[in-house]
C-alpha cells in the first residue's frame, strides 16, 4: 500500500479479495483491517464452514460485521475490493 496525498493509503490490487477463501495475507490489504482482524474473519470462516458444509460464511460485506471489531464504516471502506462469488 502506498499513501495518498490526503493522509489515506491507496490499495493496489489485482483483483478482488474473496473473504470466503482469503488467506490472511491477503485480508491485511484490505482498507480497515489489520492482521487481529482479518485473522478473526479467517477464524470465523473455518469455524462456520466446520459447522454448516459448503455454504459460504459471508454472503455479502454486512455478514463480515459478525466479527469483533468490524462495522458498517469498515465493510464500506473496503466494499470496493471484496466479493463473494
Amino acid at each position: 500500500m502506498s499513501e495518498s496525498t490526503s493522509g489515506q493509503h491507496e490499495i493496489k490490487l489485482a483483483s478482488r479479495i474473496n473473504p470466503n477463501i482469503a488467506p490472511v495475507e491477503s485480508l491485511v490489504r484490505l482498507p480497515g483491517l489489520g492482521i487481529s482482524k482479518a485473522g478473526a474473519i479467517v477464524a470465523y470462516r473455518k469455524s462456520f464452514n466446520r459447522a454448516n458444509g459448503k455454504r459460504a460464511a459471508f454472503e455479502c460485506g454486512d455478514d463480515l460485521q459478525k466479527i469483533s471489531g468490524i462495522g458498517p464504516k469498515t465493510v464500506q471502506q473496503m466494499s470496493d475490493w471484496i466479493e463473494f462469488e
